[in-house]
């Protein structure tokens, strides 16, 4: 007890220092001439409302749609700047057209010269995304990004399936690739709110298998804090969980499995390191409240608190659990994504049984870790029934955690009998 409190009190003091650094970093962005966005930004405008809000990149195929309104948000936080600098840090300022969404907005004021327009703020989210995407736009345009964001996905998928095809846990590719195919990656790379949660995934993920056999219990702990921190200053609520999940499943996956005897000790490194990453993503996510409310004029605290009590449904009570899911459950494409995901279900199964390969019972406490953690996703949609039934377009993601924990106890157990 004693022990977690003191690793408690350290990851808070890292989460403030993380604070300090996430704001300094977003008054270093604002240093940068607005001007020299202003072209860009037009370009990347006009893109924008061209797709229109509901667009698809696959017509009819609904885990395609694009978040047409947040990217445009994001360049519309992105772009504005008022006189005060600190509230243009601080609070996500933007400009809104005759109550016109911000992509609209955005397109009026650059595009259409409309100096009508009225400066709201955003300012519960950290909006970290500016670190990145102010710089780009001084050099790329929307489109340009989106072509970036796609190299960059792949790289870093076929690099991490490359590396991990050449060692002994090669098997595990296997729910990598199931991961990867639910997530729909050609709406991943085309939305760039969507890429924040896969990329401190994939960073995650890579951290813990490159360096799995340094890492101590109390160095994933601090590993899961900072992907919980980093998931609260640059993603928008999308799918949060993922950034735990799938790393917490690989993490038990890349763990000697023949230790599973020891079940009390890793049930509490499960347990801890879940605890981490929200603290991590909690301790970040709040401290923006407080700074925001301390060093503005706005109450930002009760800002947030309201919409927390909002979006999580328990006080309006229009969805309930059951649309939760099946909204959820209904996004993904059950003529392509499940087919694809059950197919490699059955290769699993078939090989098991052409190879001869057993699931030894000392592999059974691992598998149910496993399988616990894929039930993180209904977890989410518990406390977040009107968030995921109003975008249920893009909180589908969270069923990845899920996908990606069954197939990983498919192959459990197959790399060391193969051999």
């Amino acid at each position: 007890m004693r022990e977690t409190l003191v690793l408690f009190i350290k990851e808070l003091g890292i989460v403030c220092l993380c604070a300090i650094l996430g704001v300094a970093a977003l008054a270093v962005t604002y240093l940068i001439p607005r001007d020299r966005m202003r072209k860009n930004v037009w370009a990347s405008s006009i893109v924008l409302y061209k797709e229109g809000l509901g667009a698809h990149v696959w017509q009819d195929i609904e885990e395609t749609m694009l978040d047409i309104y947040t990217d445009g948000l994001m360049l519309n936080i992105s772009y504005t700047e008022t006189k005060d600098g600190v509230r243009d840090i601080l609070l996500g300022t933007y400009v809104e057209v005759d109550g016109k969404n911000p992509m609209e907005s955005l397109y009026e004021v650059i595009a259409l010269s409309n100096d009508n327009y009225i400066v709201k703020y955003y300012g519960r989210y950290w909006h970290g995304y500016q670190v990145l995407l102010r710089p780009l736009l001084c050099v790329f345009t929307y489109s340009d990004i989106r072509q970036m964001n796609m190299i960059l996905q792949l790289v870093l998928v076929f690099g991490f399936v490359s590396f991990l095809a050449g060692t002994k846990e090669r098997v595990y590719v296997i729910p990598f690739l199931g991961l990867y195919i639910f997530l729909s990656p050609v709406s991943l790379c085309s939305s760039l709110q969507y890429s924040p949660c896969f990329y401190i995934m994939m960073l995650a993920l890579s951290a813990l298998y490159v360096w799995r056999e340094k890492l101590t219990d109390t160095g994933r702990n601090y590993l899961f804090l900072l992907s919980g921190v980093l998931t609260a200053y640059f993603d928008f609520l999308t799918y949060p969980f993922i950034t735990l999940g799938v790393p917490l499943i690989a993490c038990l996956a890349f763990t000697d499995k023949r230790s599973a005897e020891k079940q009390i000790f890793m049930w509490k490194n499960l347990l801890l390191h879940t605890f981490s990453w929200g603290v991590g993503y909690v301790g970040m996510w709040s401290s923006k409240w407080v700074i925001a409310s301390v060093l503005t004029e706005e109450n930002i605290i009760r800002d947030a608190i309201g919409a927390i009590a909002y979006r999580s449904g328990y006080f309006t009570k229009k969805h309930s659990y059951f649309d939760t899911l099946r909204l959820n459950l209904g996004v993904c494409n059950r003529k392509v994504i499940l087919p694809a995901v059950l197919c490699l279900v059955v290769c699993m199964v078939l090989f098991r049984m052409k190879k001869q390969i057993r699931i030894e019972r000392s592999l059974f406490p691992m598998m149910g870790m496993v399988l616990f953690v894929s039930l993180y996703p209904f977890i989410w949609y518990l406390f977040t029934k009107d968030h995921s039934c109003c975008h249920s377009y893009f909180t589908w993601r969270e069923l990845g955690i899920s996908v990606f924990g069954i197939l990983t106890t498919g192959v459990i157990g197959i790399g060391e009998s193969a051999e």
